[in-house]
């Protein structure tokens, strides 16, 4: 029997499967929907997945209705991060809704570019859309080099924008303003140059995607856009210039933070070093030609990205998006009024 129990005792356990760091865990993350949703998922999900076990779920929608939900329900928030773009942040911020990144605990965050952290410790910055000058080069036939040529009584009727809504629109606003000696606590010069614009408008659209359409169906044939919307219509043949405007590259950043109560907070910090990776980068800067926060090599395929490269990203124009947030209302209201 001794002998027995001693072979017992020495015979090898049945192999288990090795478990991962993070099996069993989920978080959930909004999140914009498309093909936006389905690089994130090669990205950042599914290398997470087959590295640590840990699953993502992703909730499309507006990202300002995400940040309404969690600033609605304190402690209690339906997501572990949220991804949001500069004008939200904030908001968040004044009501303690998200926790701080430390770059220390996130050691992707090595890479970022100067002036990315807009907003000190909040927010992990993974990519940076900007609002540029875009014109029919078959209908335009003296190429445009400013937001102020959108005045040029030859685009009567032909010229498409953002309303303040959009935080395109707020960006070329805020660009007028600047251009015309004023500031984002002095926008009486953007209202001046919108005056001069306003013959020339056929449709004003809080919808990114109206603006597109107005465009690819030649209603308008110049407007203030989103560079990777630009890019896209590019792509698929549209004949649209892409210009850097004389008045300046105007940019938001995209961030991922951590929601304030999150059970997870060490599966969110392997989520963020994984959105900062090379690979989650590249994904959204190739495809859409959003400008990358870290200093990845993009290729020749940069050359097609407005704000790549620490030159570029160091003329950037820089907001004061806190002041932005406490004015945005008035701002919007008198816009509404003026550009009836």
């Amino acid at each position: 029997m001794k002998a027995l129990g001693a072979a017992a005792i020495a015979a090898p356990l049945p192999i288990r499967a090795q478990s991962k760091r993070f099996d069993g865990i989920t978080l959930n993350v909004n999140s914009y929907g498309g093909d936006y949703d389905r690089i994130m998922t090669e990205t950042i999900a599914r290398p997470l997945a087959e590295r640590t076990g840990l699953k993502v779920t992703y909730t499309p929608g507006s990202s300002t209705a995400a940040v309404a939900k969690i600033l609605a329900a304190p402690g209690a928030a339906p997501f572990d991060i949220v991804l949001c773009d500069s004008p939200n942040m904030p908001d968040l911020i004044k009501a303690q809704a998200i926790d701080p990144v430390d770059a220390d605990a996130v050691p992707g965050m090595k890479k970022l570019l100067p002036k990315m952290r807009e907003f000190g410790q909040f927010g992990l910055p993974y990519s940076i859309a900007s609002i540029v000058l875009t014109y029919n080069t078959s209908r335009v036939k003296a190429p445009l080099s400013s937001f102020a040529e959108l005045a040029e009584p030859s685009l009567k009727n032909r010229v498409a924008m953002l309303n303040l809504e959009n935080t395109g629109g707020m960006l070329y606003f805020i660009a007028m303003a600047e251009a015309g000696g004023g500031s984002v606590d002095n926008v009486e010069p953007a209202f001046a140059a919108l005056s001069k614009v306003k013959p020339n408008i056929v449709s004003v659209t809080p919808a990114t995607v109206s603006l597109v359409q107005v465009l690819e169906q030649e209603e308008a044939w110049a407007a203030p856009l989103w560079d990777g919307r630009i890019h896209a219509m590019r792509k698929a043949g549209r004949p649209m210039a892409l210009v850097r405007p004389k008045e300046g590259v105007y940019s938001l950043l995209s961030y991922a933070s951590p929601v304030k109560g999150t059970k997870h907070p060490d599966a969110v910090r392997a989520y963020l070093d994984q959105a900062v990776s090379d690979e989650a980068i590249a994904g959204l800067a190739k495809f859409f030609r959003y400008g990358p926060t870290t200093s990845l090599d993009l290729g020749p395929e940069g050359q097609e990205v407005i704000t790549y490269g620490e030159a570029a990203v160091a003329q950037m124009k820089t907001v004061d998006w806190t002041t932005v947030s406490e004015r945005r209302a008035d701002w919007l209201n008198k816009f509404n009024r003026e550009m009836r």
